[in-house]
């Protein structure tokens, strides 16, 4: 199974265009996410050889801006193509994505979309705007699960907890926003830890992780850091 990364705040090349936000496409075929800015995300799969007609599937994480920034452009040429959304986003939202001619999937609690790919289901986290709807996607394989966030507003050693109460296998991987921009230093290594006792062996924080927090997650995991960057493909 693999993870292609699409949009983020790094890259490695500097061809790619990166921004806020995030976008992952997992075995060519389920997206998660869509990125800031519809220009900036298909400048990128074009440069990653994505052909947008073989994305079958769409996962939003949360209804934020620089989620959801290229989905309509991704709509507009997916004609009929399911959409899995929190079961609590916004009536505009749903409406804007069936006005596109897509078909809405609404996500209450842990489900299969796909083989071997799960969301997290519906869970409510704090943002600077109050309280959010947001799923996590998770990836089985025989390394283990794969956690991909958007943000992680409701907190990611939260999120794995959920998770690991369905699924005990290993934690290969988790991959994405973690939410610890604002904490402090110490509130991060506690993160860390908490990460390491659940037996997590990778990580790769992104987006509104935060800088400085990535740098203390690098330092803790070291060989088993992976630095986030468009153009990357994750072998999971």
């Amino acid at each position: 199974m693999e993870i292609k990364i699409l949009f983020d705040s790094k890259k490695e090349d500097l061809q790619y265009i990166v921004g806020w936000g995030v976008s992952y496409l997992v075995d060519r075929h389920v997206l998660f996410d869509a990125g800031e800015n519809e220009d900036m995300l298909f400048h990128n799969m074009a440069l990653m050889n994505v052909d947008q007609r073989e994305i079958q599937k769409i996962a939003i994480s949360h209804e934020h801006w620089d989620h959801v920034g290229g989905l309509w452009r991704l709509l507009i040429n997916n004609r009929g193509i399911p959409v899995y959304v929190c079961l609590g986003v916004s009536r505009e939202f749903k409406n804007k994505i069936a006005a596109h001619g897509s078909h809405i999937v609404e996500v209450e609690s842990f489900m299969e979309i796909d083989k071997n790919i799960y969301t997290s289901g519906e869970t409510m986290g704090l943002c600077r705007y109050g309280t959010i709807p947001e799923q996590a996607l998770i990836l089985r394989s025989k390394k283990g699960i794969s956690v991909v966030t958007g943000c992680a507003h409701n907190g990611i050693t939260d999120i794995l907890a959920s998770i690991r109460e369905r699924m005990p296998e290993p934690v290969h991987l988790v991959l994405g926003g973690f939410h610890t921009l604002d904490l402090s230093p110490f509130a991060v290594q506690s993160v860390i830890a908490k990460l390491q006792n659940m037996g997590v062996k990778m990580v790769a924080p992104s987006h509104c992780t935060g800088n400085e927090a990535i740098d203390l997650f690098k330092e803790a995991y070291k060989d088993n850091f992976i630095q986030a960057e468009v153009g990357k493909t994750l072998d999971v």
